[in-house]
């Protein structure tokens, strides 16, 4: 019992009770006082864990069963930045929208170059931004288990990481791709569509080095990120090596595929990353290298 400790967290309709290891602070079960679950997350130490609990397991005068929480919109934190660098509102997409309407601003002239095959110019993006919503809609619902999701992240070279995923399994930025029927192929170094190299490997693993570097200095500590890539609407996903460099996700259930990762964060960390992480002005800092831009 002397190396767990009990840590009360109360925040945005949420009451639960972590049971955390006190060399590291790794979460190994949790309680939500509402609904009276308990969350074993690490079976080795089930019965520490649940003699840790046992003080808390009497249901409080409020506690009533429910179903499945609806999905909530990001808490905001204390200090919420001012609008226009909050990237909290953005929505799933939002870049490539913005694109599309540079393309052509009248929705009727996009619908008729789509009835008459001439849109050419626009399908790559439109495709793009389904793919994107499809996700997003996905990794939206991780926040009614305490994550926090951030989307269309832009930055200084005028790309955009696709979604930001901040829980207790760490940080991970999403590079979503919409392949309809595709034949995915995962190596240790590259992807390939349909047999065709992609740079997809190379542009995720950008991606999350370039966000630990900013995301660390704006928050004063070591932030990990790991790079996931998300498909939507492929026919096979194939991983042939046994230590991919990066996640590949079925993007249509990207939620229930990163809620599965063993937990690393604490919630108060989990908190303080994306208070920083919504800041659009965290994403326009170069602090060190950045490599390619």
């Amino acid at each position: 019992m002397g190396d767990l400790r009990t840590e009360r967290w109360r925040r945005y309709g949420h009451d639960r009770v972590y049971v955390n290891r006190a060399a590291d602070s790794a979460a190994v079960a949790w309680y939500d006082c509402r609904t009276g679950k308990i969350n074993i997350l690490d079976e080795t130490y089930r019965a520490e864990a649940l003699s840790a609990l046992a003080p808390f397991l009497t249901p409080e005068p409020d506690a009533t069963p429910t179903t499945e929480p609806p999905i909530r919109p990001a808490p905001p934190p204390a200090d919420p930045p001012p609008p226009g660098q909050d990237l909290a509102a953005n929505k799933p997409g939002a870049s490539l929208r913005r694109r599309i309407d540079e393309l052509e601003p009248s929705p009727l002239l996009r619908t008729l170059k789509r009835w008459f095959g001439l849109d050419a110019e626009l399908r790559p993006w439109e495709t793009g931004l389904r793919g994107e919503r499809i996700a997003g809609k996905s990794l939206n619902r991780l926040r009614r288990d305490g994550w926090f999701v951030l989307h269309s992240v832009e930055l200084p070279s005028g790309a955009d990481i696709d979604h930001v995923a901040i829980g207790p399994p760490g940080v991970f930025t999403i590079n979503t791709k919409h392949h309809r029927g595709g034949r995915i192929w995962l190596g240790d170094h590259a992807a390939m569509v349909n047999g065709q190299s992609t740079p997809y490997v190379r542009n995720s693993l950008f991606e999350a080095r370039r966000a630990a570097r900013l995301l660390t200095h704006a928050c004063g500590f070591p932030v990990d990120v790991h790079p996931v890539l998300a498909v939507v609407g492929a026919a096979t996903m194939t991983v042939r090596t046994a230590t991919p460099s990066i996640h590949l996700i079925d993007g249509t259930h990207a939620a229930r595929e990163l809620s599965g990762l063993s937990p690393v964060l604490t919630p108060s960390d989990t908190e303080r990353i994306y208070t920083a992480a919504r800041e659009g002005h965290t994403w326009l800092s170069t602090p060190g290298k950045t490599g390619h831009t």
